[in-house]
């Protein structure tokens, strides 16, 4: 669904929290002198939407996250107009998710540098 309208209006039979995905950070330390040295930082907490009961105004791409998809397909919400305006409070908290996404984008998924030539990084 290619949308170019930044809200949508999502019905909802009841309220609901929904999320982008299991967005984790890798943040091992391959020194720590213990057996069990993995751990992750989970990052989606901070990309929660709730959905309230009855009509409400969100941001339109969280009708393309798979938590809203299969409500849509339970009947738990129905999915309405993309429209490009909302009310202030509306607005706010679409740019709050906008950096909050963005800021989770760039941890989850870190530039890799590639093709690297030890006679670049060594000067010569």
């Amino acid at each position: 669904m290619a949308n170019t309208k930044k809200f949508v209006i999502i019905q909802s039979t009841m309220n609901i929290t929904v999320t982008p995905g299991l967005q984790h950070q890798n943040v091992t330390n391959p020194d720590a002198h213990i057996p069990d040295r993995l751990k992750i930082s989970s990052e989606w907490p901070r990309a929660m939407v709730d959905i309230h009961k009855g009509v409400g105004t969100y941001p339109a791409y969280i009708a393309e996250w798979n938590t809203v998809k299969c409500l849509v397909r339970d009947e738990v919400l129905t999915i309405g107009d993309f429209i490009d305006t909302a009310d202030s409070e509306t607005e706010a908290k679409k740019a709050k998710l906008d950096k909050e996404l963005k800021d989770i984008e760039e941890k989850t998924n870190p530039k890799k540098v590639k093709n690297i030539n030890l006679d670049e990084i060594a000067g010569e």
